[in-house]
C-alpha cells in the first residue's frame, strides 16, 4: 500500500446504487468522481445513471435519488466505457472499496472492460491507523471519521458530496500513515 499511497494522483470514486450486491441484480445509479492532483482536489462531480428496474423507495430514502431523476439519462454501459477509459491507470480511492469495486469490476466485466485493481480503501487505512492508536473514532464510517477529523460531509450518500469528504479524509490520514 505504502507504493499506491505515494502516488501524485487519484480518482476517488463512489456509486449509489439500487442495493446491495450486483449479484443480486442490484444496478449503479450514480458515479460520483473526486480528482486529487499533487495533494490538492482538482475535479469533483457526479453523474446520475438510468437503471434498467425501479429505484426501491428505500434506496430513494437514503439517496434522495429518484426514478423521475434518472429517467433521461444514459445507461451502465453507455456511461462505464468512457468511466473506464477516465480511470485508467490511476490509483483508485474508495471508502469500504469492497463495496463500489464489487459493482465497479461486476458491470466492468458484464462489459467486456478491464477491471480495476490498483486501490487504496481508506477504510482500511483508518483500521492501520486505529492499530496504532492514532485513530480513535468509535466505528469506521465514513460520517464517523469525518468527524473525528473535521472534516464536513453535507449531502452524505450522494456520490460526488461522499468522494469529496472520502477525498479529504484520504489526504489526512494517508500523510499520516506516511509519516
Amino acid at each position: 500500500m505504502d507504493f499506491l499511497l505515494r502516488k501524485d494522483e487519484f480518482v476517488v470514486v463512489d456509486l449509489e446504487t439500487t442495493g446491495l450486491s450486483p449479484y443480486k441484480g442490484h444496478e449503479i445509479i450514480e458515479i460520483g468522481v473526486t480528482e486529487i492532483k499533487k495533494n490538492k482536489i482538482a475535479l469533483n462531480y457526479s453523474r446520475l445513471i438510468k437503471p434498467n428496474s425501479i429505484i426501491p423507495t428505500a434506496i430513494t430514502d437514503i439517496t434522495n435519488i429518484t426514478n423521475e431523476m434518472v429517467e433521461s439519462e444514459l445507461k451502465i454501459d453507455e456511461v462505464l466505457p468512457k468511466f473506464r477509459d477516465y480511470i485508467g491507470d490511476r490509483v483508485l480511492i474508495a471508502h469500504n472499496a469492497k463495496f463500489d469495486l464489487s459493482f465497479l469490476n461486476f458491470y466492468l466485466q458484464k462489459y467486456d472492460l478491464t477491471p480495476i485493481d490498483n486501490y487504496v480503501c481508506t477504510l482500511e487505512m483508518l483500521k492501520i491507523l486505529k492499530s496504532r492508536k492514532i485513530y480513535t473514532g468509535n466505528n469506521n464510517k465514513l460520517a464517523t471519521a469525518c468527524e473525528f477529523y473535521d472534516i464536513d460531509l453535507e449531502n452524505a450518500h450522494r456520490a460526488d458530496a461522499d468522494t469529496l469528504a472520502t477525498a479529504k479524509l484520504f489526504l489526512k490520514i494517508r500523510e499520516q500513515l506516511l509519516k
